[in-house]
């Protein structure tokens, strides 16, 4: 993992919602300036779900601002440049400070135009006008990151003394600096650095984007009451948990077919990001083994790993029974990999989406007022986007990892929290099991 940094190319977040809102459209913007009603408000008199989400809260028409917008960073960066003279071990604590606080302008600013092209590219991965301008920014993003790699690679330099004489001034920053020499037996020379930030724009991240664009263009075909029909992986997905044991194994096989019949090109994708991934992390940064870099990037000892690893094999057990017992109360004879998401229980109600709105709020604010008021307001100023793809997933993770934040996430499916997440807990009546 090279070292961590001001711009990424790669998704971010940093939202700070502006007074103008805007819808985009075929890579245009259409202004408007209304503003949402409260929660209670827009569920009593418009009870519809979204289609799309807002992005306007997240910047205000960056496709057709895009040059002021990376005019204003470039002047910044290059502000952010002229502290380089001035590095040394001894530097005066309030100059660190002022280049912290350039540091983190720019990273906020920049973050904000990744995540923009992300949320846009995983709305549709088909829509060229987006793929168009997430490659875009990237393109931009490496550049600029190039420019400011200078600070990372001088920071693990300092000796350890006045390390901690500066990141005393600077407390609330204190991890992200720390996170910074962690790296340093991994990081490669200046040139070198660079060359892989620009390589992983047409390599890595280029892969990335091929899955998505492939895998998203999928269509599985599901006999549904004696009718074919036409899915999305999506909609597939819930026919996995559907309470008809044959439903379920066929919704599997349905998915099981398509990726198999393009397992030519998943597999080369999965070949190639296997190899960049070695030739980086184990060949060039010197990584002992494939998890490590991921498991520095955690701030988690390889040991610990390891150790939880043996804990849980060691423990099979008891996963073993839970199914068992699962199996016993779904009636299921047998359990195989068909039935692990099979309801106990065959509860189809439908519920309008203003009353899952008060059910979900409800459910926040018995444990926790203000993530109640977060939650509303994702609600309010219309963060959601229906149309929910897997992929999205994907780029929610990859925000959280670049952004290198604390993220809670919840919900109600085993595989989302096991896919998404560093550590799991598990909720009852707003209590922590």
């Amino acid at each position: 993992m090279r070292a961590k940094k001001c711009f990424s190319q790669e998704g971010q977040d940093g939202i700070m919602p502006p007074e103008s809102r805007a819808m985009i459209k075929r890579g245009t913007m259409k202004q408007t300036t209304k503003r949402p009603k409260s929660t209670a408000a827009n569920l009593a008199t418009s009870p519809a779900m979204p289609e799309r989400w807002d992005l306007s809260h997240v910047l205000d028409n960056p496709v057709e601002q895009f040059d002021t917008y990376v005019k204003g960073l470039d002047a910044e960066v290059s502000q952010f440049e002229a502290f380089r003279s001035r590095l040394s071990p001894d530097i005066p604590s309030e100059v660190f400070r002022d280049m912290l606080a350039l540091s983190e302008r720019t990273a906020a600013a920049s973050a904000k135009l990744g995540a923009y092209a992300y949320l846009w590219f995983s709305e549709n991965t088909k829509n060229l006008d987006a793929r168009t301008f997430k490659s875009k920014v990237e393109e931009r993003m490496a550049g600029l990151q190039n420019r400011t790699l200078f600070f990372d690679l001088w920071w693990q330099s300092v000796d350890q003394a006045n390390a901690e004489r500066l990141m005393a001034a600077a407390p609330a920053l204190r991890y992200h600096l720390e996170t910074i020499r962690r790296f340093q037996p991994h990081t490669l020379s200046e040139p070198e650095e660079k060359i892989i930030n620009l390589k992983n724009i047409t390599g890595r991240s280029a892969v990335h984007t091929l899955y998505d664009v492939v895998t998203n263009g999928f269509s599985f075909t599901l006999t549904v009451n004696g009718r074919p029909k036409k899915l999305s992986r999506e909609e597939l997905s819930s026919y996995v948990r559907h309470p008809n044991a044959r439903q379920r194994e066929a919704a599997y096989h349905a998915l099981f077919r398509v990726f198999s019949a393009n397992h030519d090109v998943l597999s080369e994708i999965y070949r190639t990001l296997v190899s960049d991934w070695k030739s980086e992390h184990l060949t060039l940064r010197g990584f002992s083994s494939p998890i490590s870099t991921r498991n520095l990037s955690n701030d988690i000892p390889d040991e610990a790993v390891d150790t939880l690893l043996k804990v849980c094999a060691k423990n099979r057990g008891i996963f073993q029974e839970y199914f068992r017992l699962k199996g016993r109360v779904c009636k299921v004879r047998t359990m195989t990999r068909y039935h692990i998401y099979a309801p106990a229980a065959a509860d189809r109600t439908r519920r309008r989406y203003g009353d899952a709105v008060r059910m979900v709020l409800d459910a926040y604010r018995s444990f926790s007022p203000r993530l109640a008021e977060l939650a509303a307001r994702v609600v309010d100023e219309n963060h959601l986007d229906a149309k929910v793809r897997v992929q999205v997933r994907a780029e929610i993770r990859k925000l959280q990892k670049e952004l290198g934040i604390t993220t809670i996430y919840v919900t109600h499916d085993q595989e989302e929290a096991l896919t998404l997440s560093d550590r799991i807990a598990v909720f009852n009546q707003g209590k922590v099991f």
